[in-house]
């Protein structure tokens, strides 16, 4: 009886070590497997975000294509891709004294007609924003001008008045779509009309119209009556001479 029991205990303790190991087998095994799938977990969150990613640059891409009045050109492309269109691009001159807002790196371009192409371009080296300035010679050409841009975009979502453009009062006249906003930004001193595209992603141009202390303009008289820049404040900003903000 005794030998019977002393049996028993022996195949108990046999079982029981082999239960023990079992366990601890089972247990790495579930560990291995939960460690897997989080792993799985975690990679299919980052091919969402980034499919997100390549369908917002390519609405992007799309939108302000269509926006950007020089063919080829639109928001997203890489320095590489501009430069395929645009080969007279160099690298902008005042650059070093510039401090962006949004800590980007300038290129230039200077077309036949004198208008000047300033290029923003962000941390990845991708296109983020790009402002066409020119100069318009007189009122007369002010009106067929802002005629020009209802043609082309429609009736201007937003019209405001900024008094803190880098300094000096100016009109803005903007265009919103789901990604891409424009701004036209007209700086009115003496008998000369200093006029800025500016094209970037909507929360940009949004930005901008905050820092720039910009206010709606409600009525037609304040429509009629456009912010006049002093010769003072021309002066006072040419030293620190940069795109709008």
């Amino acid at each position: 009886m005794a030998r019977s029991r002393a049996t028993v205990w022996w195949v108990l303790g046999v079982v029981s070590v082999a239960a023990g190991g079992g366990y601890l087998w089972w247990s790495a095994e579930e560990q291995a497997r939960g460690e897997a799938a989080r792993e799985r977990e975690r990679e299919e969150r980052r091919v969402e975000r980034e499919e997100r990613r390549e369908q917002a640059l390519a609405a992007l891409r799309e939108e302000s294509g269509e926006l950007i009045p020089l063919e080829g050109l639109a928001l997203g492309q890489s320095r590489d891709e501009v430069r395929a269109v645009r080969d007279q691009i160099r690298p902008r001159i005042r650059e070093a004294g510039e401090q962006s807002p949004l800590g980007l790196t300038f290129m230039e371009e200077r077309l036949p007609n004198r208008s000047e192409v300033v290029y923003g371009f962000d941390r990845e080296d991708r296109l983020a924003q790009i402002q066409i300035m020119s100069v318009l010679p007189s009122a007369g050409a002010l009106r067929a001008h802002l005629t020009s841009m209802i043609e082309t975009y429609g009736r201007p979502t937003g019209v405001w008045d900024c008094p803190n453009t880098g300094g000096v009062p100016t009109r803005r006249f903007t265009w919103r779509r789901a990604e891409t906003a424009l701004a036209d930004i007209l700086l009115i001193y003496g008998d000369r009309i200093s006029q800025t595209l500016y094209i970037a992603p909507d929360a940009v141009i949004g930005a901008s119209l905050q820092r720039s202390a910009c206010q709606p303009v409600r009525s037609e008289e304040q429509l009629a009556s456009f912010p006049i820049t002093t010769v003072e404040q021309i002066q006072a900003t040419q030293e620190q001479e940069q795109p709008p903000r």
